[in-house]
């Protein structure tokens, strides 16, 4: 998923979302579906050959491929030629497919298309019917909405058609999730929480996937990517406004190597590897519970890295546990995630 952090900040590329504890079954128009433990994976079409999923399929049961994007004439297309193919190929074997649908081309969001399948009656109807269409096959099981950036005068328009896309599914069997930026108030941190109503959204869709990550961003200076009092914060009210039963809560599984207020985004993993590439030791923040680090590059440049690790991950998952929330995502920007994050979910956080 293209996901963005809860503040302003520019574009940002997202990747592998991962899903603990939350697989949608047995859907029908009269009730939604209950759910079992198992792993749900999101992977962005750039990453499908390199996210280490097949090393982690006995965890696997749904998959979540960010593939899908939304045209000019409001349809959805594949956002890169042939994603959708190797989307298919790249799926772990015995899993559910999900497919998530974005308002991006090529891993660009982009307000225009969304904006006119919210407001335009035609792209609005072209839209719905292109979306029944791709869950109507055979390899479908649900439908995933990431639509980011709208404008606070949205509210009304994307409630409305949230709630015309879940009734299309649900009468055909299919399930219908929704990705949503933290915030632990009704305004949030930017217009684009505005846009969500956290409350009509939650009851009409079967999961909400809340994005509780980039508390930090690239532009904002260096600080915890998701510090765990304020994801607290963020899972109180969205528990109270949605309910714990269809949420689930994201960590992101990357991170930011800052110079000045410049950050660099990468994995997790990576940012690691070069803090003992370098021989500088990792810190933890017992406030935030999250790992960093400082270093000088050749040119004399001061660094400061934030990212996220098992522990931090597993103070998360803990989190999600006590919250009764139905589960939990990761995602990354590149690679795969670091064996002992995977670990620490099978623990659940214990």
């Amino acid at each position: 998923m293209n996901h963005r952090g809860t503040r302003y900040r520019p574009p940002a590329l997202a990747a592998v979302l991962l899903l603990l504890i939350g697989t949608l079954v047995g859907c029908t128009r009269q009730e939604h579906p209950q759910w079992r433990d198992g792993v749900l994976a999101a992977v962005p079409y750039w990453n499908f050959g390199t996210a280490g999923l097949a090393g982690q399929t006995g965890r696997i049961d749904t998959y979540s491929p960010w593939v899908y994007g939304i045209a000019a004439d409001g349809t959805v297309v594949p956002q890169h030629p042939g994603a959708d193919t190797a989307a298919l190929r790249s799926r772990p074997p015995g899993t559910r497919y999900v497919p998530t649908v974005a308002n991006a081309l090529d891993g660009t969001f982009s307000y225009g298309p969304v904006s006119r399948v919210l407001h335009d009656p035609a792209a609005r109807a072209r839209h719905v019917r292109s979306l029944i269409a791709l869950a109507q096959a055979p390899h479908v099981s649900g439908i995933d909405l990431d639509y980011e950036d709208l404008r606070a005068g949205d509210r009304a328009a994307f409630t409305a058609l949230v709630r015309q896309v879940a009734a299309a599914l649900h009468a055909r069997g299919r399930t219908l999730s929704v990705d949503l930026f933290a915030k632990d108030s009704a305004a949030g941190y930017a217009p684009r929480n505005v846009a969500q109503d956290y409350p009509r959204l939650g009851r009409a869709v079967d999961q909400v996937r809340l994005m509780a990550y980039d508390y930090h961003w690239e532009t904002s200076g260096p600080g915890p990517i998701s510090p765990t009092p304020w994801v607290r914060r963020v899972v109180r009210y969205a528990t109270a406004t949605i309910g714990a039963g269809k949420l689930v809560l994201g960590m992101s599984l990357s991170g930011y190597d800052w110079v000045g207020h410049r950050g660099t985004d990468r994995s997790a993993a990576a940012l690691e590897r070069a803090a003992t590439d370098r021989h500088v030791p990792v810190r933890w923040d017992a406030a935030a519970q999250a790992p960093w680090y400082r270093y000088r590059d050749a040119q004399g440049r001061r660094h400061e890295v934030w990212f996220e690790n098992d522990r931090s991950v597993a103070a998360k998952l803990a989190l999600a546990r006590s919250a009764h929330l139905a589960g939990v995502f990761f995602w990354l920007n590149e690679g795969a995630a670091d064996g002992a994050i995977w670990r620490a979910a099978a623990r659940g956080g214990g």
